[in-house]
Parts: structure tokens; C-alpha cells; sequence
């Protein structure tokens, strides 16, 4: 696989499109329906109880920063809600419009919200992926973050394929993806580079490094998978 032209691809699909996509990565982000490798969210299921509030100290706090931080964890808390009830439809939508831009087809960020008549089966597929990788984590954190690259392509499946469960569509990604997660996985590391650099930009290059990140995906999910047998709607 030639990692280099599946990114090539991904910038010629965003040429003229950045200002959009990165509105669209960002509220899809926001709302929990970021397209990204599901072995990040297995990982973070595995670690997630290594870090605790220590109250005491919380407690001490003056009452200013007490109330900044207080309103930061509400708005924070609700957003997480928000992205666990609607954030795997979210993801459909966003998959949507990763493959309308794949295909440069006409793109809105109303594409974001097109796939709520599927509401049980973004949340269910967005619930069951991360149930079946946290599951797998616990065994080690390795095969955890293993199967949660088999999953990744499973948005985009029900993208391609409107008429699947969730279900369905986890068990074509884990067929799909036999002998591919390593390029994935590779593929990702190739973004390290310019993600590091976002980061050290105060986060705000990361903006533009998300949407080519997800374009990528989107390039690598149609060469491993071929067209669909009718259009992106």
C-alpha cells in the first residue's frame, strides 16, 4: 500500500473544501462523532481509572477558579452525554460526507445531521464497537487495541450500506479488515509528524491536520473496499 498517494488523494479531495472541513471535523469532534481509529477509544477504555480528582485539593481552591473549573467539568459532562446518546449517528453523518467528498459530490455540514432516521443503529453501532474493544482490553490492552482497528471501517460500511444493523456492519469491518490493520495502523503513525506539530501550535493546527486525517481514512476505505454499487446519499 502506498501510504503516500492515499494522503495525496486525501488533499486533492480537500483542495478548495478546507474551510468547510474543518467546520465539519470540528462539530463532528464536539458531538462525539469524530471519525478516528477505534483502537484509541479501546485504549483510552483500558486506562481510563488511572487518573482520580483529588477533592481535597479541589476543595482548597480559591472560590473563582473553584467556579471556572466547575462550569469547565459541566460543560464538559454534557458534551460527553451529549456524544454518548447521539455521537454514533453523528458518525454516520460524518462518514456520509467523508465519502460525498471522496467522491466530490456537493458537501453541507448538514450531511453531519442526514442519518437521524438511523438513530438506533448509529448509537448501536458506536455503543457495541466500544463495548466489543473495551471487552477485548480487558484481556490486554494489545488485543483490545488489535480488534478496535478491525472495527474502524464499520461507519463507513453503514454509510456504504444503509440496510445493514450495526452488528452486521462490525462483523464486514472485522472481515474487511483482515490483513489491513496493520497499514491502518501504519497509515496513522504517518500523521504523527504533523499532529505533534498541531499540537505544539496551541492545538490550533490540529484543526486542519483532523479533517486530513479523516479525508485519509476515507481514501484508505475505498481502496481497500471499492465503490459502492450506488451513490453516497
Amino acid at each position: 500500500m502506498v501510504y503516500s498517494e492515499i494522503r495525496r488523494q486525501a488533499r486533492d479531495n480537500l483542495r478548495g473544501h478546507w474551510g468547510q472541513a474543518v467546520i465539519v471535523a470540528m462539530v463532528a469532534g464536539l458531538l462525539g462523532g469524530g471519525i478516528t481509529s477505534a483502537a484509541g477509544s479501546a485504549g483510552g477504555s483500558a486506562g481510563s481509572s488511572s487518573g482520580t480528582l483529588d477533592l481535597e485539593a479541589f476543595q482548597s481552591l480559591p472560590p473563582e477558579v473553584m467556579h471556572v473549573v466547575t462550569t469547565i467539568l459541566g460543560v464538559v459532562g454534557i458534551l460527553m452525554l451529549v456524544g454518548f446518546i447521539i455521537g454514533g449517528t453523528i458518525q454516520l453523518g460524518y462518514s456520509v460526507y467523508l465519502l460525498k467528498q471522496y467522491h466530490r459530490q456537493e458537501t453541507s455540514i448538514s450531511d453531519l445531521f442526514s442519518q437521524f432516521f438511523r438513530f438506533g443503529t448509529g448509537f448501536a453501532q458506536q455503543f457495541l464497537v466500544g463495548l466489543y474493544a473495551l471487552l477485548w482490553s480487558l484481556l490486554f490492552v494489545i488485543p483490545g487495541i488489535v480488534k478496535g482497528f478491525s472495527y474502524a471501517m464499520t461507519p463507513f460500511i453503514l454509510a456504504d450500506n444503509p440496510n445493514l444493523t450495526a452488528n452486521q456492519a462490525i462483523t464486514r469491518s472485522r472481515e474487511l479488515m483482515d490483513g489491513h490493520k496493520w497499514e491502518l495502523f501504519v497509515l496513522s503513525l504517518t500523521f504523527i509528524g504533523w499532529e505533534i506539530l498541531g499540537a505544539l501550535c496551541f492545538g490550533i493546527g490540529l484543526l486542519w491536520v483532523t479533517p486530513y486525517k479523516n479525508a485519509a481514512y476515507a481514501a484508505f476505505y475505498r481502496q481497500i473496499a471499492g465503490y459502492p454499487k450506488y451513490t453516497v446519499e
